[in-house]
């Protein structure tokens, strides 16, 4: 980074540092215009402190990626990144074949769940069929019609014609 945007960042952490305590304060009930000069002091003090212990970790960050296990550690992650994209599509199209599998299997067993009782009813339906049907002792009523009912009043109104012979 620069020395300008150094500066310019550290300014505004001091600013919403000192922003914020100067909130504080008021919401406690105390004058924060009396106290803005020690909250400005108090910012800068803790920019300087934060600003150390960033040095600090960034020195130790570089230093452990500086590092061979590390750097061996990311080309490994590199590596491994490619791969899976391939893995995946030989997956997808085992997964499609173990799929195709089942539900070809899973027709069978159904299949075969379903002959066995389909066969033992046809086995009943043709041992029903097979035995002799007895004769009725009595006939069956004639169905009551109108054709019927029309014909038996001929009948039975109509008076015979005498023949005469001469």
């Amino acid at each position: 980074m620069k020395n300008s945007d150094k500066k310019a960042t550290r300014k505004q952490l001091e600013t919403s540092i000192s922003d914020k305590f100067i909130h504080a304060l008021a919401e406690l009930g105390h004058d924060a215009e009396k106290l803005k000069r020690e909250v400005k002091k108090a910012s800068k003090f803790l920019v300087k402190k934060i600003e150390r212990k960033l040095k600090d970790v960034k020195k130790v960050t570089v230093a452990k990626l500086d590092s061979e296990p590390v750097k061996q550690a990311v080309k490994k992650a590199e590596k491994s990144s490619a791969t899976p994209k391939k893995d995946i599509a030989k997956k997808a199209v085992q997964v499609k074949k173990v799929i195709a599998k089942a539900t070809k299997v899973a027709t069978k067993k159904v299949a075969k769940a379903v002959e066995k009782p389909v066969a033992k009813a046809a086995e009943k339906v043709i041992e029903a069929k097979a035995a002799p049907v007895a004769k009725a002792k009595t006939p069956a009523p004639k169905a009551k019609t109108a054709v019927n009912n029309v014909a038996a009043a001929a009948k039975t109104t109509a008076p015979k014609a005498k023949v005469v012979k001469k």
